[in-house]
């Protein structure tokens, strides 16, 4: 059986290749890695973007008035363009879902969507879905129409006092 003669040259030769494919496969796991740090940043941005309480509301409305209201979310509950939910003080609308809960909506859609609501204030200042609790007004032609008691009136809601945020119930359900 005949040796195999390995020269220097043979040597240096194999010594480079396996440099080369151990640095190409470096550059091809760093290439992998940077690409898919890149992606999770895009996951974090849109995540952040989706989930940050005003679902990019802020940056489309930002010339409207801060007490313009932009979405209906239900029969008692909306979103202003400062990005702010807010819920009706005194009135329970069917949750979504519920009957007559898509009525109470377009009912209430009707009255606020994209306008511009006075907003009152009665005790709390939040509830512990972090939703302003408000009285609401809107100017309806020449006089103000006072939306808690609309929704009452025409049958859309009903009387719900809610913890100590009860200053105009007695106004709504009469």
């Amino acid at each position: 059986m005949k040796k195999k003669v390995v020269t220097l040259e043979d040597y240096v030769h194999k010594k480079k290749d396996k440099r080369k494919e151990f640095i190409s496969t470096w550059v091809i796991v760093l290439v992998v890695l940077i690409a898919l740090l890149g992606l999770f940043a895009l996951v974090v941005y849109l995540i952040g973007t989706n989930y940050s309480g005003n679902n990019g509301l802020n940056d489309a409305n930002s010339s409207l008035p801060d007490n313009y209201v932009v979405r209906v979310i239900d029969g008692d509950t909306f979103e202003l363009a400062s990005g702010n939910t807010v819920r009706l003080i005194c009135v329970d609308a069917p949750e979504l879902g519920k009957a007559n809960s898509l009525e109470a909506k377009q009912y209430l859609e009707s009255l606020i969507l994209d306008k511009e609501v006075r907003l009152e204030k009665d005790v709390s200042e939040m509830d512990e879905y972090r939703r302003l609790l408000r009285y609401a007004y809107i100017n309806n032609s020449a006089e103000e129409l006072f939306v808690n008691k609309e929704m009452v009136n025409q049958g859309y809601a009903s009387v719900w006092r809610y913890s100590n945020d009860t200053k105009r119930c007695d106004e709504i359900e009469g």
